[in-house]
């Protein structure tokens, strides 16, 4: 699993970062980063899901 933040639709409303600290963190300019690796993140799938469902702008994308 591979997730992808675009900071071209992100609208900076953190929901990512202060629901999931364990996989989102506040980056460079408060766009949001990934905390974990791909093999952490395999760990925190419910937790990403979450994100994805509760982002406001859709910027959050699970790959395969």
């Amino acid at each position: 699993m591979k997730v992808r933040i675009d900071t071209d639709k992100c609208i900076l409303a953190g929901e990512c970062y202060y629901n999931h600290p364990e996989v989102f963190k506040q980056g460079v300019d408060a766009l949001p980063a990934l905390v974990l690796g791909e093999v952490g993140l395999k760990m925190f799938i419910k937790q990403v899901q979450e994100a994805v469902e509760v982002c406001p702008s859709g910027a959050i994308v699970i790959e395969d």
